[in-house]
């Protein structure tokens, strides 16, 4: 009896922690105001360059990388977790290899 009764807790705790991590995933727009990025002052900056940001949704987090277009080269990769966001790479030129096993 007591052993079904840690079940069904460990395991309602674990749905209400996964509706709060969906619920709480930032968005694009959060990504934005966190960063200050703006497309028109980097496209000043870099005339010949165009960039975008690239996010990857994994429902209860998101990662998310400033890409530029035409060469593919990536930026810093933040990792979005319950409204905040921890950075997980100082940039790089290519594609990370652990998300390519999510596309």
């Amino acid at each position: 009896m007591l052993k079904v009764k840690k079940r069904y807790i460990i395991g309602a705790l674990l749905v209400v922690f996964i509706i709060v991590s969906i619920a709480t995933n930032p968005t694009k727009q959060d990504y934005i105001n966190y960063t200050n990025f703006n497309e028109e002052e980097m496209e000043q900056a870099h005339e010949q360059l165009d960039f975008e940001i690239e996010k990857i949704n994994f429902f209860i987090f998101s990662t998310y990388a400033i890409k530029e277009s035409t060469l593919g080269h990536y930026g810093i990769v933040h990792l979005a977790f319950m409204g905040n966001f921890f950075q997980i790479s100082d940039g790089q030129y290519d594609y990370p290899w652990w998300l390519e096993f999510f596309n």
